[in-house]
């Protein structure tokens, strides 16, 4: 089964600026922070939100503190000022297109016009345009509505902001048969409409549709609503587990969307198990269900290890590197990555990604397997008096491990805002690419007797740079479940643009940096075809702004694939020119 992802499925520029100040504002420690009712309409990213002290408030208490956040939908004047009274802090939210929406009306009702809102009458956004329309106000949510209204001139039509960009041209003919005049303000945002367009385009391409979002949130109802239209069997989910395995499996390509308020690490998840229920259902591939299963145990993660240190080691004029180290590299990567996986985490989790899910089910041999091969990696270097290495790796696994260790005791936590490694703002990525450096170059290099230092520079830029770019795809892709979980990462710091615009010149760097050590005799001629990895990178961050909400198997493939390939490309090398 081919599962087909819609570009703009996931949050829109309003919710996740709501979500994001929220968030901001909790970390700031700016007291109580509230929201004036559900931030956003999907349950998921409420409970999360409710896991870190955030509740909602539907009234106004008598006496209070702490702050208020407006939610993107707005609300009254009226609301904000008995906020303000009672003793809040209140920072709005509110969509700026909504806000947009807001002004228009208060104009046009200063001018005496009758304004006419299309939109769902219980709606908290239609709510709050309502009450500043004054007295000549009237809501429509059908077509028959709108074709019974009695619109006096002068008079204006505006529309919720989710509403059916359909329904809205419909609504709009119809008035202007009652009403010729009657000014049509297209007020639907620009990231409805293209979530309802590409929506019914996807819809027209695929044999079944699969729309994630909460069954109270309107714009994601519309989705599902549009792709029935088109004829087409439709699924609405709120999560993975609500999916259908047995009906789905039927289809050949089926399309996904997820409404305005749906969480990325939610669309992820079903995404996930979409691909999953392809593959296992009838025709599904074999390498697909071990390629999953190799990804989310982080066993291809640390077969890309071996590659790079291979290549690594070429690249250092180390034609036969033994095999002990390419075993410590593996043995590294699996055991801490693992357990740092295990380790007990920030928060929790809003929906569990298949990965976390994976080592959750699998916790005891995860573990158990760790320590194993970290202690035959210990036992190897010992038993082959390869001292130096074996101090190296050493210290390795106790930066490793030491990442996610509580350094300062909780008494003091409140003088010390940094208490283990991983508080350090962007600093895990840095040290993934420190502790791959000291496996795949620094071990095997002293292991071999410390050779040229311009070749192990070389290999140092690049191993460095390839892994740290590596991270920060995968990094680029956890962003938002990152910013709910509090992990200050550096897509976090920078921004999605910026950080793929850093990503890409590190990969540019790191080619051009292989490309000059081969051309003035620094590095063996193997730099050459090593050019393929940071480019295969580059590409890679190209085609992930396209599509950001890849699946977790697609995007390790990938990421660590390009690893991988550095080491295929080295080994093809070696075989073609022997030394």
């Amino acid at each position: 089964m081919e599962v087909r992802l819609a570009r703009t499925a996931g949050f829109c520029m309003g919710v996740k600026l709501a979500h994001d100040k929220v968030l901001s504002l909790t970390r700031q420690g700016r007291g109580p922070v509230y929201t004036y009712g559900p931030l956003i309409h999907n349950r998921q990213a409420i409970e999360s939100l409710e896991a870190k002290g955030i509740r909602n408030i539907e009234e106004c208490p008598e006496a209070a503190e702490g702050t208020v956040v407006i939610r993107a939908h707005g609300v009254p004047p009226v609301v904000m000022e008995e906020l303000e009274g009672h003793g809040f802090d209140v920072v709005d939210a509110t969509c700026p297109h909504v806000v947009a929406s807001q002004r228009h009306i208060e104009r046009c009702a200063a001018e005496g016009c009758t304004v006419v809102i299309a939109g769902d009458k219980d709606h908290a956004e239609v709510e709050g345009l309502r009450s500043r329309a004054g007295p000549r106000c009237l809501v429509v949510s059908t077509l028959e509505e709108a074709r019974a209204a009695e619109v006096e001139p002068p008079a204006c039509l505006l529309a919720q902001t989710t509403f059916s960009e359909r329904l809205y041209g419909q609504i709009a003919a119809a008035l202007r048969e009652r009403c010729p005049t009657i000014e049509v303000v297209h007020s639907i945002c620009r990231s409805t409409r293209r979530r309802q367009q590409e929506a019914l385009r996807l819809a027209r391409e695929v044999d079944a549709m699969v729309v994630v979002g909460a069954r109270h949130s309107a714009n994601t109802c519309r989705l599902a609503e549009l792709c029935r239209e088109e004829g087409k069997p439709t699924f609405h989910v709120e999560t993975a587990d609500e999916l259908d395995p047995k009906a789905l499996s039927q289809f050949r390509v089926v399309g996904l969307t997820a409404g305005a308020s749906t969480p990325n690490w939610v669309t992820r998840s079903v995404l996930q198990a979409l691909e999953d229920i392809g593959a296992t259902g009838p025709g599904g591939a074999p390498l697909w269900r071990l390629a999953t299963l190799l990804a989310r145990s982080n066993a291809y993660s640390a077969l890309a290890t071996v590659a790079l240190t291979y290549a690594s080691c070429q690249l250092m004029g180390i034609a036969a590197p033994s095999p002990i180290f390419l075993l410590s590299a593996f043995c590294y990567v699996f055991a801490v990555t693992t357990l740092n996986r295990l380790s007990p985490g920030d928060g929790p989790e809003p929906v569990p990604p298949p990965r976390v899910a994976f080592y959750r089910r699998h916790a005891g041999p995860l573990l158990a397997a760790s320590v194993l091969i970290a202690l035959g990696s210990f036992a190897a270097l010992a038993i082959s008096r390869a001292w130096g290495p074996l101090l190296l790796l050493l210290v390795a696994y106790g930066l490793g491990v030491a990442y996610s260790v509580r350094l300062v005791p909780r008494k003091l936590l409140p003088l010390a805002r940094i208490a283990r490694l991983k508080d350090v703002p962007a600093s895990k990525d840095i040290f993934i690419a420190i502790g791959w450096l000291v496996v795949c170059v620094l071990v095997p290099w002293v292991g071999h007797g410390a050779g040229a230092l311009p070749a192990f520079a070389t290999a140092c830029v690049f191993t460095f740079g390839l892994t740290f770019v590596k991270a920060n795809v995968v990094d680029l892709r956890d962003m938002q479940e990152d910013r709910l979980l509090g992990r200050e990462t550096l897509p976090i710091l920078l921004g999605a643009k910026s950080t793929r615009r850093v990503m890409s010149g590190l990969t540019l760097g790191v080619a051009a940096a292989l490309a000059l050590a081969a051309a003035v005799g620094w590095a063996p001629p193997v730099a050459w075809p090593l050019l393929a990895a940071p480019l295969c990178l580059l590409a890679y961050l190209l085609w992930s702004k396209r599509s950001p909400q890849a699946s977790d198997v697609a995007c390790t493939l990938i990421a660590d694939g390009a690893l991988l390939l550095a080491g295929l490309l080295a080994l093809a090398w070696r075989a073609v020119v022997p030394s």
